[in-house]
């Protein structure tokens, strides 16, 4: 197994070249989150609002509105802590230095947690359901310190792995769900 950050790397060179040879997202994964579940029981979802090599998560959020549902999207602190706000309440949302859209400070999750997360990354093992982030450890901690929450993964085809190729550590927190173009996990 690789090193993590080496593997990200590439991971991100990866989805890159796939989003150039791939202009649109695979529809079976909104409709299988669609129709899952944990989704339709949801009041309330986490989520981010996507960057450009990321998966498209505004068709999410505005199917989610359409179902009458709260959405809460992430701001993030220094000391690796990671809050959510209530989408509806911002006045504005502004990037931050690294291109990520974050929420002001307003109508924060009540402190047990969304109903259902969906959490980025850029692979996620199936057989485990472990993922590889962006390296500052904000989902494993937030899943961590919400265990009720279920947790999804909608894997875009270059980041589905069978089995994890990187090094999993102690404090990396498995998602309950993933959801590929063929499956729910």
């Amino acid at each position: 197994m690789g090193n993590k950050n080496e593997f990200r790397k590439q991971q991100s060179t990866k989805l890159k070249d796939w989003w150039k040879q791939n202009q649109v997202v695979p529809a079976t994964l909104y409709q299988n989150l669609f129709a899952a579940p944990y989704f339709q029981t949801a009041q309330t979802i986490a989520i981010t609002i996507s960057m450009a090599t990321e998966l498209p998560t505004q068709p999410i959020i505005q199917r989610a509105l359409q179902l009458g549902k709260s959405i809460y999207i992430p701001k993030t602190y220094s000391n690796y802590s990671m809050n959510f706000f209530n989408l509806q309440a911002q006045k504005s949302i502004s990037r931050t230095a690294f291109g990520v859209w974050e929420p002001e400070e307003i109508d924060p999750l009540n402190p047990v947690g969304a109903d259902l997360t969906i959490v980025p990354a850029l692979a996620v093992a199936l057989d485990t359901k472990q993922r590889i982030g962006f390296g500052a450890g904000y989902y494993d901690r937030y899943l961590a310190q919400h265990p009720q929450t279920q947790s999804v993964i909608l894997a875009l085809p270059p980041i589905v792995f069978q089995h994890a190729d990187w090094e999993i550590d102690v404090l990396d927190y498995p998602v309950n769900h993933v959801i590929t173009e063929s499956r729910l996990i």
